[in-house]
């Protein structure tokens, strides 16, 4: 993917994150942006994947799933990358296992509430909470 295509597809997730900025207030204490995360299909690289492109408000964690057999995003995490609040591209995720060609991953953005090291799905929470979309999804090539 070349990277003035890559800059296009973030410009189009940013404009598109801005419409929905009014239904996500509360986290414009910390951040006049909304949250946002843009990841594109790709091939296997072992146990990591690549995000494209993240915002976070406040310190938190982008949060990769796998899918069920539907396509739904499981409950156990694959893997999370910490970051701080700002604008991240090209991100690293390690995964707990090897991606494979075909299979269905999930990305989510959380809040790091509880302020310890790591993601805790039960003390760390969601940025969206029901308002915009929890998760994008990618197909591993």
């Amino acid at each position: 993917m070349t990277s003035a295509l890559k800059a296009q597809l973030i410009a189009a997730a940013l404009g598109s994150t801005l419409l929905a900025a009014t239904t996500i207030a509360a986290h414009a204490a910390t951040s006049p942006n909304p949250p946002s995360v843009l990841f594109l299909n790709q091939k296997a690289e072992g146990k990591s994947i690549s995000i494209e492109y993240a915002h976070l408000p406040s310190n938190g964690y982008v949060v990769i799933y796998g899918a069920d057999e539907n396509g739904k995003p499981v409950r156990d995490a694959l893997g999370y990358a910490e970051l701080k609040a700002g604008d991240h591209r090209d991100v690293k995720v390690e995964l707990s296992r090897t991606a494979e060609a075909g299979q269905r991953l999930w990305a989510s953005l959380y809040s790091d509430r509880d302020q310890k090291p790591g993601f805790d799905k039960k003390a760390d929470l969601p940025f969206w909470g029901g308002q915009l979309p929890l998760q994008n999804q990618i197909i591993i090539q």
